[in-house]
């Protein structure tokens, strides 16, 4: 890795919703030795004070930055195979979090197709069941990591992280992850709310073109003051980051977890087009609910993030446009 790179590069690369595709085979056998270790390191986990040390450690990374995750990670690491490395875990020369640090390179040095593979590898060490293989081995380890994670959270945060598990592992078959993923990118920033009233605005000329003027300055308004300054104060962590089993489909977003920036302009968006098209309100805020649903489904968002964002994005769109109404009058 090139010595320039920083931590705001690394995000950058991180960041967004690219089209998603499945890693092919060749790019999933490069990837095994990475699920193989992993799942490994975890079976070595059989006690509570295993649990919360393998977590404490993991958070103390996650406070970290990437280059210097990288830094100890080569250090520790360098010269080995990946057969040696698992090797080196069997007969106990290896730590279980050493293992996860080699995971996390493997995932942030990776790009592209490999880099999705690395992504789904991680995964699918993690939830076994949800890529159909029963490994009873597995189940105490993550179980008890899974309660390690929770026990530190604060009651409302523990809560929050339960609810969070029960929508969270429901079934993810292949076409539903495909139609979610695909939503969730379509309704990014408020986009499906534009497109259908650019739609309005050709097909429904007077009241379209009124809804698109009005609709689109306080909806943007909403979403960038969630997006930006809001979400860099609270910087809370996503579920994927700090929850055992969480299941992520597609690519993880690189900024913070609450408020939801998507919920925020779902929600913004259904009350400021019910004031155009109040008649169609269920239909609107149904929309608005699916993209809730979709975030904590696609594993990048608490069912918190996902209240605060509705409430929030709704009131900060309402001010903006109470005060734009109240400018145009004067």
């Amino acid at each position: 890795m090139p010595e320039h790179t920083n931590k705001s590069e690394l995000s950058d690369n991180y960041r967004g919703y690219q089209p998603y595709r499945e890693p092919s085979e060749e790019a999933q056998e490069k990837a095994a030795p990475t699920k193989r270790s992993l799942r490994e390191a975890l079976k070595q986990i059989q006690t509570p004070e295993q649990a919360r040390e393998f977590v404490n450690e993991l958070l103390a990374n996650t406070e970290k930055t990437t280059v210097e995750v990288l830094r100890e990670i080569e250090d520790d690491t360098s010269g080995e195979s990946s057969r040696a490395r698992e090797q080196a875990l069997r007969n106990g020369e290896r730590e279980p979090e050493d293992v996860l640090l080699e995971a996390a390179r493997e995932v942030i040095t990776s790009e592209g197709e490999m880099r999705e593979a690395q992504e789904q590898a991680v995964h699918e060490a993690t939830n076994p069941e949800q890529a159909g293989e029963y490994d009873l081995s597995l189940q105490r380890p993550l179980t008890l990591l899974r309660n390690a994670m929770i026990e530190r959270m604060a009651p409302l945060q523990a809560l929050d992280a339960r609810m969070f598990l029960a929508v969270n592992h429901l079934p993810h078959p292949r076409l539903a992850n495909e139609l979610m993923y695909r939503f969730t990118q379509v309704m990014t920033g408020g986009g499906g709310w534009i497109t259908g009233l650019i739609l309005a605005a050709l097909f429904d000329k007077p009241r379209g073109r009124r809804a698109l003027h009005e609709v689109v300055p306080p909806l943007w308004f909403a979403v960038l003051l969630i997006e930006y300054p809001i979400k860099h104060y609270f910087r809370r962590r996503r579920p994927f980051i700090d929850v055992v089993q969480a299941i992520s489909v597609g690519r993880k977003p690189g900024t913070f977890s609450f408020p939801s920036g998507h919920s925020a302009a779902g929600f913004a968006g259904a009350w400021l087009v019910t004031q155009h098209y109040p008649r169609q309100a269920p239909i609107w805020y149904s929309i608005a609910a699916l993209v809730g649903f979709s975030r904590i489904y696609l594993g990048v968002h608490y069912p918190g993030d996902v209240l605060s964002g509705a409430l929030a994005g709704t009131a900060l769109a309402e001010v903006m446009r109470w005060i734009i109404n109240d400018v145009e009058e004067v």
